[in-house]
């Protein structure tokens, strides 16, 4: 009841919000913040009220309970928050073994870690996800995680890796014959293409996507977006008649939309689209030079603005400067120009700056002050982002020669008179030429000669250099060297800090080994025994190398302290976790962990999973994995409460632990090790004692790779405690 209540009063809120821009500005402002402060006050107090009922809620009511309160969190620009309630309505789908619930917050994480910049978490999880999503049949998440994989890549400068997952993606698709799959891998192309410079490639591969997605119903909420996309580019390459052909299905395309979303008139994203279609139909007629058709085209998109803070004013502002501009009217473009440039140097967008510097000296060159243009074009030149350099200089070069016409005459008239000089004197220079010829002859003796000379001291050089260049190769050998001894003096420390020797008792049998994707890792492992009580532990640090070894040597750690004070396994993952997340986090970096505690007399077990990836325990020559309540990993968000479980007996039944080393192991044509081919494994080859186990299972992980290069850190760890009486 309180949720429609609230959906209700925001819709009213949207509608007078909208009306109150229409009518009056200003005022707008002000009763804008008013509506949004009450909006904000009720998301709250909704919030709380669910989180009062959520302990008397059970099954679909507290999954919906809980998919509300993520709702929620996205009002609140707090990612960790947004993320925490995520993950809550993510592990109570596990519970509830929900696989549709389960699948669409997998694409909500990815989405979120794509809108925060959070790479390193996207592409820790997103092949795992990729994999859940198809092995469930969910086609549409999975390509659309998939187009968010490539975009991550191609805006963080990985181009070439973007475009290869675009590439794949698109293959994959078209073997399954998924169209929309094939547009957004062609969205993903184009994106790629036009940060790359090859803006004739992006129109290609993006008309591609737009004819695809368009026969796609509903009609998909990428299109609109697109259209703008495309028309940026027809208008980079000048090609007005295309894109004068595109407006007609670009309108076609936001028609559709709203019809298959049954989205009102006056919705703000809708209306935005609207604005940016008549822009690009004011665009086309520029460039074809229909100026009244493009003056009736931004009146229409000025109808859909209703803010001067919004990326679509900007643009409306610049092409109706251009417009006046193209009419010769200097002084109305000029004044447009000037309230466009502060809303431009507001924002951090090198590209349009240059842009709207460049239409100013334009401007200014209509006006005859040519030196402002010359200056403008002296910025541009410096900032040169997206314009290229060899046009600005030709058109500084431009500019200051118009500003420096009357030095250009002066050297004119001069040569002139040397030309007349030179008339005069031709009989002296006739006369001259026998001494002339001489004088060339010596000189180019001389010339020679210096040249040789020039040449030996080059050869002195170059002798010289290729013995400084030796030295400075013996240096860097040797510092190389130092490098690698010191990776493996860190390998070595890193080695130090977990067990290499395990108890040799009548009622226990343990052992585990580690080995790193690089000199040195982040898995970890490690146990205490205290009488008949066994602490044990294996983790997985996000990312390698030298930072995740330094993050899991500070787990290590802990986790000794802890378990020597007899805490539970649920205390230790807190404590953990309270000690390396926060704000020293900086990096965001953070731990999965299984945290165990046996008790060898009578073979109970207690135990917490911090996201980690659910044990295998053998029981009656069966291998299953253990189900469990999931757990956030370590070091997301301090103050998280984790959940333990225990076991009654798991005596004479052997537990193993991994980390995602073991079953996404690859070979040469990326093909994973897989869950169900460990569980093969374990329960095909007969258990002699642990060490024979995570010794058989390193040596078949081996084999599978084939000889291509690890991808993560491999740890395993199989225990069994023996009961003879049992």
């Amino acid at each position: 009841m309180i949720s429609c209540i609230i959906e209700k009063k925001c819709v009213f809120l949207q509608h007078k919000l909208i009306n109150l821009c229409q009518a009056m500005r200003i005022r707008c402002l002000l009763i804008c913040a008013f509506l949004l402060l009450s909006a904000t006050s009720l998301f709250s107090d909704e919030a709380e009220e669910v989180r009062r009922m959520l302990p008397q809620l059970e099954g679909p009511k507290k999954l919906a309970a809980l998919g509300r309160l993520h709702d929620l969190s996205k009002e609140s620009n707090d990612y960790q928050l947004e993320l925490k309630c995520l993950y809550d309505h993510l592990n109570e789908a596990r519970h509830q073994g929900n696989v549709q619930e389960q699948c669409a917050d997998i694409l909500s994480r990815g989405l979120l870690f794509y809108n925060y910049d959070l790479n390193d978490s996207l592409y820790h999880y997103v092949r795992g996800d990729l994999k859940f999503l198809s092995g469930h049949g969910q086609w549409e998440m999975y390509y659309r995680l998939w187009y968010l994989l490539a975009n991550t890549y191609v805006y963080s400068d990985s181009l070439a890796t973007g475009l290869k997952e675009a590439q794949s993606m698109y293959d994959d698709a078209k073997e399954r014959q998924d169209v929309q799959g094939q547009g957004l891998s062609y969205i993903a192309m184009g994106n790629a293409y036009f940060n790359m410079h090859n803006v004739e490639e992006a129109s290609v591969v993006y008309q591609k996507a737009i004819d695809q997605l368009m026969t796609v119903h509903p009609l998909p909420a990428d299109v609109p977006n697109l259209f703008s996309s495309q028309c940026d580019v027809l208008e980079r390459i000048k090609d007005y008649e295309k894109l004068d052909k595109l407006t007609v299905q670009w309108k076609e395309g936001i028609e559709q939309f709203v019809s298959d979303w049954k989205v009102p008139a006056d919705y703000p994203g809708i209306q935005q689209n609207w604005a940016y279609y008549y822009i690009g139909c004011a665009q086309a007629a520029l460039g074809l030079q229909r100026l009244d058709h493009a003056e009736q085209m931004l009146s229409e998109a000025k109808n859909y603005i209703f803010s001067e803070e919004e990326d679509v004013y900007r643009s409306w502002l610049f092409y109706q400067a251009r417009l006046y501009q193209f009419r010769g009217s200097a002084n109305m473009s000029l004044s447009y120009n000037n309230r466009l440039l502060p809303l431009v140097e507001s924002v951090d967008d090198k590209a349009e700056l240059v842009r709207v510097k460049q239409q100013r000296a334009e401007i200014m060159t209509l006006l005859g002050r040519d030196k402002a243009a010359a200056d403008l074009y002296r910025e541009m030149y410096l900032i040169s982002d997206s314009v290229s350099i060899s046009d600005t200089k030709r058109q500084l070069a431009e500019m200051n020669a118009r500003f420096n016409v009357d030095e250009l005459e002066m050297k004119q008239a001069r040569l002139k008179m040397e030309q007349a000089q030179q008339q005069r004197l031709g009989i002296i220079i006739i006369a001259s030429i026998i001494v002339l010829s001489l004088v060339i002859f010596i000189y180019f003796r001389l010339r020679s000669a210096k040249r040789l000379k020039i040449a030996h001291e080059k050869l002195e050089k170059t002798h010289d250099e290729l013995l400084t260049a030796y030295d400075q190769l013996e240096e860097t050998t040797a510092a190389k060297e130092r490098i690698e001894s010191d990776l493996r003096i860190a390998r070595n420390i890193q080695k130090s800090m977990v067990p290499s020797q395990f108890p040799e008792r009548d009622d226990l049998d343990i052992f585990a080994s580690m080995t790193p994707a690089k000199e040195v890792g982040g898995d970890l492992y490690g146990y205490l025994l205290q009488d008949d009580q066994l602490y044990f532990c294996l983790g997985d640090v996000s990312g390698k190398g030298v930072p995740a070894s330094l993050f899991m040597a500070q787990a290590t750690r802990l986790f000794r302290t802890l378990a020597a004070q007899k805490m539970k396994p649920a205390e230790i993952a807190m404590h953990i976790n309270d000690a390396l997340s926060g704000e020293d986090n900086e990096a965001g970096m953070f731990v999965t962990m299984f945290i165990g505690l046996a008790n060898l007399s009578t073979g109970h077990l207690h135990f917490c999973n911090a996201g980690h990836n659910p044990p295998v325990l053998i029981k009656d020559g069966k291998a299953d994995f253990i189900e469990m309540m999931p757990n956030s990993p370590i070091g997301f968000w301090p103050g998280f409460v984790y959940q333990g479980e225990e076991i009654e007996d798991i005596s004479n039944c052997p537990l193993f632990i991994y980390t995602d080393g073991l079953n996404e192991a690859e070979n040469r044509q990326q093909e994973q090790f897989t869950d169900e081919r460990l569980l093969e494994i374990l329960e095909k080859t007969p258990f002699e004692n642990s060490r024979q186990t995570v010794e058989f299972l390193g040596e078949e992980v081996e084999k599978h790779r084939d000889g291509a290069e690890p991808s993560d850190d491999l740890t395993m760890l199989c225990l069994k405690i023996i009961r003879e009486n049992k």
